[in-house]
């Protein structure tokens, strides 16, 4: 319906601007003018209001990946992205319902949060190979998406308009497909 046509507008809206980019590798484009391209295309592409609220995710999620210039994306740096997403996602709410698109992001910062105090390996080493980048980071990620699904779930014990349709949100089940991707 509404909610995923807007969420899907709004992502391919980040994804036109990603190509607009060329194909030129992480290096040579550089991490600062991605993550700016991809925050300034995903709150010009807002549609509706879980457009607006996705692209504060992305914008908060993306503030936070580009103050770090140099570091590597390491489970770390996802959480405190994870965090800011959250916080901007709030803050772009007049009146925030439990329940919804904003409960599953902040679970899935609350989640990698948590987890952190028990990895084994949370920061990677300059020059890490890429596959252990992507095995931490897959990893990370899958137990965000895990959390965000919990919090899917429980949207209608928290949201009694979801409970009285018998529906989740479909904010939050749009945000956990896609994170699945």
């Amino acid at each position: 319906g509404d909610t995923g046509d807007n969420m899907a507008m709004t992502m391919r809206a980040v994804l036109d601007e990603l190509d607009a980019l060329g194909d030129g590798s992480l290096e040579e484009i550089g991490r600062e003018r991605i993550v700016e391209a991809v925050a300034r295309a995903a709150l010009l592409g807002a549609r509706g209001n879980s457009g607006v609220i996705l692209s504060q995710i992305v914008r908060g999620a993306a503030e936070e990946l580009v103050s770090r210039p140099g570091e590597l994306v390491d489970p770390v740096l996802v959480a405190a992205a994870f965090a800011r997403a959250a916080d901007a996602a709030y803050r772009s709410v007049r009146d925030p319902a439990e329940g919804t698109m904003l409960t599953a992001v902040r679970a899935m910062a609350h989640r990698v949060a948590q987890d952190l105090a028990h990895m084994d390996k949370s920061r990677l080493a300059p020059g890490a190979p890429p596959e252990e980048q992507d095995e931490l980071l897959a990893d990370v990620l899958s137990r965000a998406l895990e959390a965000a699904n919990e919090a899917v779930e429980r949207g209608p014990e928290q949201l009694r308009a979801l409970r009285e349709a018998g529906v989740v949100d479909a904010g939050a089940y749009g945000l956990t497909v896609i994170m699945a991707g």
